[in-house]
């Protein structure tokens, strides 16, 4: 069984449909196979925080929709015993969010769904830039998570 203890910290004016979230971050881990108990952290910034980040840990000076910040244990864990493992800590830009939904003519809380899912399958490990297979396995995994959530 898996149970999700979830911090949302929001540094941004705009709501957060912090359920939505949860759900998101959850459904993402029961799809991944985990069992027990997990901590990830989703925080909320603006364009500039996300672009001092983003420069600070990937070297790109602009800013960017989610980073992912895992800890090296915590990768692809499928059964998780004892006491309860923080994956790591998902920072979303709220305004670049609303502004990508915007562009591909979505709604805000399925643009926030999916980088939160995006979020999550990065700090559990995946990282769609490696190979093909894990490109793949991103999609089929958002794909999974939008059709449960909408």
């Amino acid at each position: 069984m898996l149970k999700l203890d979830l911090g949302i910290v929001n540094f941004t004016k705009g709501s957060v449909k912090k359920k939505l979230i949860e759900r998101s971050v959850f459904n993402t881990l029961k799809i991944l196979g985990v069992k027990g108990s997990v901590e990830v952290s989703v925080v909320f910034v603006g364009d500039k925080k996300m672009q001092t980040l983003n420069r600070a840990f990937r070297k790109k000076d602009r800013s960017t929709d989610v980073l992912s910040f895992g800890f090296e244990e915590s990768r692809r864990p499928k059964i998780l015993k004892d006491a309860s493992l923080n994956l790591g800590e998902i920072v979303i830009s709220l305004p670049y969010a609303k502004r990508q939904a915007k562009k591909e003519k979505k709604s805000i809380d399925s643009e926030l769904a999916l980088l939160a899912s995006h979020g999550t399958i990065h700090i559990f490990g995946i990282d769609h830039e490696r190979s093909e297979k894990e490109s793949k396995e991103t999609d089929n995994i958002q794909k999974k998570v939008l059709n449960i959530l909408f």
